[in-house]
Formats: C-alpha cells, structure tokens, sequence
C-alpha cells in the first residue's frame, strides 16, 4: 500500500503506518463498534496520523537500535500479560538508544516459566481424558507442577466423566497444542494439515451431542488471540472453558465480570500519561498519586530529541486506539 504526501507524491508505506492503520489499532472502532456508538471520526485519525507521520520524518535517519525499538513498539498490545514490564522496557531503550533487554509483544514475550504454566493445563486435560492405565502424561506434569496442584483444580473442575465431557476435553488439548507448537505460522505445514483434520472430527462429534455448542464457539479458531498465552486474560479464559465443560454449560460457575477492560484501561492511562507527560513537559512533574511512575519514565527516558518523542509518541498512539477500544467494550457489556 503506498501513500500520498503533502507534495502529491506516492510513497510506499511503512510497516509502522501500516501497524497504525491496522484493524487492532486505528481501524478497530468501524470492526469493533456502529457509528453511533462511538465518538471517533476519520478526522481525529488523520490529525492523530499527521502528528506521528511529523514525528517520523524529524526522526529521519534510524540506526539499527531505533529499529529494534520501533519493532517492539509494534510488537506490544493492550492485551499482553507483561505490558507494564515491557513499557517500562521500551522506556529505558529509548532513553540508552539501545534496543529492548526483553522480547516484547507476541508469543516472543512469553518466559519458561509461562510456557510451563501452559504445559500444566495441556498434560492434566491429557491425564483426566486416558481411558485406562497410566499414562507418560505425569512424568512431564511433575515438571510443569510439581505440587499437583493446578491438576487437582481441573480434575475438581471437570468433574465426573462422561462422553461430551471428553470430546470438549480433547478440542482443548489441541487447541493447547496449536499454541504450544505455533502452528498459526505454518499453515500449510504438515501440522496444520493434522491440526485442521483432528478439530474437524472432534467438532462433528461435538455438534450431534451439544448442536448450540456455546463451548465450542469459545475455542473457534483458536480463540481468535483471545486464548493465545500471551494474552493476560489467557488463563483465566482456560479456566472459564474448563469449568464450562464441567458443568455441562457455558459460563455456568464463571460468570462474566464485564468490568475487566475498565481496569485494564485505568492500568494503561497511568502509563501513557506520564510518557505524554515527558513529551510535552519534559521534567516538570506535578505531584499525585502517580508521582513516582512519571518520575520513574520521565528519568528512563532522558532528554528529548526527535528520535525519542517519535518512539515515544508512536508507543502512545498504538496503544490509545486499545486501550479506548477496552474502555467503551467494558462500558457496552456493563450497559447489557
């Protein structure tokens, strides 16, 4: 995709324009919310667009770590379960100009201990749905959860056994295992091909004993993100399905909250603020609640030049459109 300038001349489009315009970023509201719904007209986009496409090009030339940086800055969402971790990261790269100590964003972001978080589930689903016998599940599970303890909550979850109970268990073993193995970059490798085959008959078997199949539509396409284990919400999201199995019924012990995106906004205003804060104000820092968080940023990110207030002024435009996103979702469901 390229774009005109101001002089009517067509350049091609930055991966950071792109991001900007993205359906997860500027472009959620028409996908996410009707018109009347929201406030946000293509005019505060395209103001909000100039500010940043001026930024960039004072900016102009990037070394290889402010590439790094702007990279990351792309890679991190609203939703990632390290976002505070990974702001204050980002912050103190810009201030070295260095690139980020840390993977941001993504699956990239997830530590071993996470991702053990996640075999745990996968193996106790596996152990509950054997048949017969033992199994080499609990060799593996030993090291994922020593204590036995998550085991215990879903065996507690699940409940007595029966024959839907295990094929809803065996879609969400290999939705763990899509994660677990990143098969989302490989479509048409041999693991997708397997991957598409086994869900396809588990759902078929599914569907003639629960045709409404409210679990099943959870777990549709993997979740869509919302189940990727980078999500903050991921776990929680693990044990709403599980549960739901158990009792034989969407959401039936876990009911939706609907005020999680409040929070999740409020969380990412502090931050935002006190970057905003450094960019329009440098050291000037009234006092507040928040004192020591702007104090902090305002010290990772140094003094100012172009190349700062525009890695700066990006990290706050990717993430706004989101964090207003979660914000008005939150508002809607509280409404319903």
């Amino acid at each position: 995709m390229c774009l005109d300038n101001s002089d009517g001349k067509v350049e091609e489009q930055q991966d950071w324009e792109r991001e900007f315009f993205a359906d997860h970023r500027w472009g959620r509201f028409k996908m996410w919310f009707p018109e009347d719904h929201i406030s946000l007209d293509s005019e505060m986009v395209s103001k909000e667009y100039k500010y940043i496409k001026d930024l960039w090009n004072k900016a102009q030339p990037l070394n290889q770590a402010n590439k790094d940086i702007l990279k990351s800055i792309m890679n991190l969402e609203i939703c990632n379960w390290n976002l505070e971790n990974s702001i204050i990261n980002i912050c103190k790269a810009i201030g070295k100009k260095k690139a980020p100590t840390i993977p941001i964003g993504h699956l990239e972001s997830i530590t071993e201990e996470r991702w053990k978080r996640l075999w745990a589930y996968y193996l106790a689903l596996r152990s509950w749905n054997i048949f017969i016998g033992k199994s080499g599940y609990e060799a593996l599970q030993k090291l994922c959860d020593p204590d036995n303890s998550l085991r215990r909550k879903i065996y507690k979850l699940l409940g007595e056994k029966n024959r839907l109970k295990e094929l809803y268990a065996e879609r969400m073993c290999l939705l763990f295992e899509f994660w677990l193995g990143s098969y989302y970059f490989m479509e048409n490798s041999p693991q997708m091909i397997a991957h598409h085959a086994a869900v396809k008959i588990i759902e078929n078997e599914i569907l003639k004993k629960d045709p409404e199949g409210l679990i099943l539509k959870a777990m549709k396409n993997e979740g869509d993100g919302r189940l990727q284990p980078c999500n903050h919400k991921a776990f929680r999201r693990y044990d709403i399905i599980i549960s739901s199995i158990g009792a034989g019924k969407w959401r039936a012990t876990m009911p939706r909250k609907g005020t999680d995106g409040l929070k999740r906004a409020a969380l990412l205003d502090k931050y935002l603020q006190a970057i905003k804060s450094w960019i329009r104000y440098h050291k000037k820092i009234e006092e507040g609640d928040d004192y020591k968080l702007y104090q902090k940023i305002h010290n990772f990110l140094g003094e100012p030049d172009n190349k700062k207030k525009f890695l700066a002024s990006l990290l706050i435009s990717l993430l706004l459109p989101q964090q207003m996103a979660a914000k008005q979702l939150a508002e809607s469901r509280i409404k319903d």
